[in-house]
């Protein structure tokens, strides 16, 4: 494919232009008089990037006060002449059109690759400057895809058996997918092995403290039977004594206990939480099951006390309110009063008790009846995550041994150019993955301007021919590059030269092409 012609409106410092172009295309003029900026009209006519795939660029192309900027790029592909052309009319974005109907999806792609494709073949220069992976990702589309038998063949065969039934149709993007997959699997097992483990640690704490020793009342029936006998005998003092104001700050005090003591219950109401404690991941169906149920018990009971405070407040304040209509008598007996105030305070301390030991029951029991079945989880998750990271380890193998092999055949169309994908450690013996390009033996950022785009131009040929295309190639800067028609081209060669005088875009004469 070569390109025929190109129109510009409104892009960078043209308001409009058309120039036309040959085999061997001359293009000259003093810097800043564009020649840079056809070859960044190409690019963002079929991709909509800078001539770096930089997106959204469209502000700093279009020309400084337009609103609208058009590029229309005749091309030769497979024989026939094909008009692709690209407007931005709105801030919406660009509306992309080939022969004058909007672009099918990949379309443009089908003929001339990624972006990154593209540029790695139309611009010499630019792959070189590519993050290793970006380049790798480069060289492992444009090289036709190796057969999964290939790269099994070139495994350690533990490995290789693990993906012997596995697909990939996509070569590498199937792989890249596969292994981000397995990724989320591991992050997911691994969470999950951080909630059992804090489950299983919860339940050995309560086992190592042992069964709860069974709960013995302190207060016998009949010490409770002589305190409500003792409490009505006290209240009949009171109210017969008329030991009013006494009773009333005994009766505002309990109606203020009952009145905290209703709000702490009110306000510490239970709440259902399903999550682990340790990692806050949601505990199984099953496990939050119980725990609502717990809950649900729990509240039952909370209300039930809430409802037996606010009934003997109600007696309270009603107690109040006959009081403070009595007159004033001499106090209660103050040993009656004293037993029972002992008795309410021995009361009191019984129910701490049998609450405290009806929560490390129903704790123990709970971590006995589930620890087992949570170190078998835990066993189960742990196998699990471990047979995941070896098969993430198998597809990085296969990924690496595909990389090498696809970079093998690469390396087979070169001639001056050697692309290392590994190193190996002398000492160890160990294999790393690597990325350098080297050019007749020499490290690429050791070579003058004009080797490196010899260089890069050796690469975007293979890389054309490996896709099985002609594409074209814009040299810039082609002054500095000594006789640069020695080299072979592909395709299409636009040169671009630095010379005193305006732009000019024409054919290159036979004498000096030759």
């Amino acid at each position: 494919m070569k390109i025929l012609s190109i129109q510009l409106e409104n892009f960078r410092s043209f308001t409009e232009a058309s120039f036309q172009f040959h085999d061997i295309t001359v293009i000259s003029g003093h810097n800043g008089a564009g020649k840079s900026t056809l070859a960044e009209a190409v690019v963002w006519c079929l991709f909509g990037t800078d001539i770096a795939g930089r997106q959204k660029q469209d502000e700093k192309l279009m020309r400084l006060g337009e609103k609208r900027m058009a590029v229309t790029v005749t091309w030769l592909i497979h024989g026939k002449s094909v008009v692709i052309s690209r407007t931005r009319a709105s801030r919406q974005g660009s509306t992309l059109l080939v022969n004058g109907k909007r672009a099918q999806p990949g379309q443009i792609e089908g003929w001339f690759g990624t972006v990154q494709e593209f540029l790695s073949v139309f611009v010499p220069g630019y792959f070189s400057s590519l993050e290793p992976k970006e380049a790798k990702t480069v060289l492992s589309r444009c090289v036709p895809d190796i057969p999964k038998e290939d790269v099994l063949a070139r495994m350690t065969s533990v490995h290789a058996s693990m993906l012997a039934r596995d697909q990939f149709v996509m070569g590498l993007d199937s792989i890249e997918f596969a292994m981000q997959k397995v990724r989320d699997e591991i992050k997911e097992c691994e969470a999950e092995r951080l909630r059992l483990e804090g489950q299983c640690q919860a339940y050995q704490a309560v086992l190592r403290r042992g069964e709860p020793q069974p709960y013995v009342p302190s207060v016998t029936d009949e010490e409770r039977a002589r305190y409500e006998a003792a409490k009505r005998e006290l209240m009949e003092l009171e109210a017969s004594q008329g030991n009013r104001k006494e009773r009333l700050r005994d009766l505002y005090a309990r109606r203020d206990s009952l009145g905290r003591a209703f709000r702490a219950l009110r306000d510490s109401l239970p709440q259902a939480d399903t999550h682990c404690h340790t990692c806050g991941q949601p505990l199984p169906e099953d496990q939050a099951a119980r725990i609502l149920q717990e809950i649900a018990q729990k509240r039952k009971a909370s209300l039930a006390k809430m409802k037996e405070l606010y009934d003997e407040g109600n007696q309270v304040q009603a107690e109040i309110a006959k009081l403070e209509a009595m007159p004033d008598y001499d106090a209660p007996h103050p040993e009656l009063v004293e037993f029972v105030q002992t008795m309410e305070a021995r009361l009191k301390d019984e129910h701490y008790r049998e609450v405290a030991y009806a929560a490390q029951l129903r704790a123990y029991e709970q971590a006995k009846g589930h620890f087992t079945q949570a170190q078998e989880d835990l066993q189960a998750t742990a196998e699990h995550l471990e047979g995941l990271k070896q098969r993430l380890q198998a597809l990085q193998e296969f990924r690496f041994e595909y990389l090498r092999a696809q970079h093998e055949q690469l390396n087979g169309l070169f001639r001056h150019v050697a692309i290392h994908l590994m190193d190996v450690n002398k000492e160890t013996g160990e294999v790393r993955e690597a990325f350098r390009i080297e050019w007749k033996g020499r490290p690429y950022r050791l070579l003058s301007y004009s080797e490196k785009i010899r260089c890069d131009i050796e690469i975007g040929r293979a890389l054309a021919q490996a896709k099985g295309e002609a594409m074209p190639v814009y040299v810039d800067n082609a002054e500095s590059v000594q006789r640069l028609m020695d080299e072979t081209f592909s395709g299409q060669v636009i040169a671009a030269y630095v010379a005193d005088g305006p732009l000019t875009v024409s054919k290159m004469p036979e004498a000096q092409g030759a």
